[in-house]
């Protein structure tokens, strides 16, 4: 094993040195290799962190541009909404169709009269009934709310602008941590499968790297890929083929990783 009868050593690089020393120091992948002790999860979690936090702009831009350029031109079309003892009642003719301001579709259809029951053959997604809200999540699947344990309840155009105001607020910040949980369970993931591929490495350079130390150097090869993807996405870049470019730049790093890493020490 690599580092099999090594007496622990201090690192030479500290962890925050990684996100760019990963680019393209030998002597770095030789440290991690041979001086860190973790699975590299920890730097996983950072490295994930530091690049969500752009996303999370970016994610907070678009929702503040969604509700004040394209919300209004729905909510405009919403009428005064009462529900009194389960039955909606709203201060329109019907049926009240609510079109799609881009596409001049209807999206919502509100009508208590009972002439129309279902989607079928509407281009709409929702439909309002007397007492029962339907939506349609896929061609062959839709969703059912029965109002009737609604007692009492009001909503009017301005009551929807402030809804939009909080969410405006507080969606990113709601979103926030389970963005960041998601995409370091699914950057794990990823390491796990990149390791496959670093044992076949390992077997070409016949190294005798351990799991740990290989998951570990993954973690860390896999960092340049990462970083091009978050600037890519940060700034709309089209890339083809972006998927496979970036395995491709995670597999060489990693096998740089290991070519170096098994390298002996020169006195």
């Amino acid at each position: 094993c690599l580092v099999a009868g090594m007496e622990e050593k201090m690192k030479q690089y500290p962890t925050i040195r990684s996100l760019y020393m990963s680019f393209y120091s030998k002597s770095f992948y030789k440290d991690v290799a041979r001086n860190w002790n973790s699975t590299g999860f920890l730097y996983l979690f950072l490295l994930v962190l530091l690049c969500i936090i752009p996303m999370m702009f970016s994610f907070q831009e678009a929702v503040s541009a969604f509700v004040a350029d394209e919300a209004p031109r729905i909510v405009r079309q919403v009428p005064e909404v009462k529900i009194t003892k389960g039955k909606i009642s709203i201060d329109k003719p019907m049926p009240y169709i609510i079109n799609d301001p881009d596409k001049g579709l209807p999206l919502i259809i509100i009508d208590t009269t009972g002439k129309i029951t279902s989607l079928d053959g509407s281009p709409a997604t929702i439909l309002i009934t007397e007492s029962k809200i339907v939506m349609e999540k896929s061609s062959v699947e839709t969703r059912t709310f029965n109002l009737s344990e609604i007692d009492n309840f009001y909503l009017d155009r301005s009551m929807v602008y402030k809804f939009l105001d909080i969410i405006s607020d507080w969606l990113t910040v709601l979103v926030f941590p389970f963005a960041l949980i998601f995409s370091f369970l699914c950057r794990i993931l990823q390491v796990l499968l990149y390791s496959v591929f670093g044992l076949l490495f390992a077997h070409i350079l016949k190294t005798g790297i351990n799991y740990k130390t290989l998951v570990r150097l993954t973690a860390i090869s896999i960092t340049p890929a990462v970083i091009f993807g978050t600037v890519r996405d940060y700034l709309h870049i089209s890339v083809p083929y972006w998927s496979w470019i970036s395995f491709l730049i995670a597999m060489s790093y990693l096998f740089f990783a290991l070519k170096v890493s098994s390298e002996k020490e020169t006195a």
